[in-house]
């Protein structure tokens, strides 16, 4: 499973970083946030490597108006999103700003008002990834 490093980015970063590379896969994968990794989850088709998240993500980095504040590193196998601007812990995390009562996922940043259905999107991901 392709990974991107994305420990020194905040949340939001992470978050729209995620949903880029979703994108950028054309329906062929999702990539989800887990802890301070995205992690790519193949819908169709052979694994996604990390030759082809790469360019999509150096691309979705290009373009950003902060883009000189990161650094994309691979070795081929492994990708890594640096950050020159230093992020405080509080800022890597979303939901500490979300407000009382809401719930947010882990893997893909949706947020859910109860906690039922919050339990129904973790199941969904643990299908979609066959646990």
């Amino acid at each position: 499973m392709t990974k991107v490093d994305c420990s020194e980015l905040s949340g939001e970063t992470k978050v729209a970083i995620a949903v880029a590379i979703s994108n950028g896969l054309n329906g062929a994968g999702v990539a989800l946030l887990d802890g301070n990794n995205i992690v790519i989850d193949t819908l169709s088709g052979p694994e996604i490597e990390a030759d082809r998240v790469e360019p999509i993500l150096r691309s979705y980095i290009s373009g950003r108006e902060d883009a000189s504040a990161y650094n994309v590193e691979s070795d081929g196998q492994h990708i890594a999103v640096r950050s020159t601007v230093p992020v405080s812990p509080r800022a890597k995390r979303v939901g500490d700003r979300l407000p009382p009562g809401l719930l947010q996922c882990p893997s893909c940043g949706a947020i859910m008002a109860s906690k039922e259905s919050y339990d129904d999107h973790l199941r969904l991901h643990d299908l979609i990834r066959g646990f």
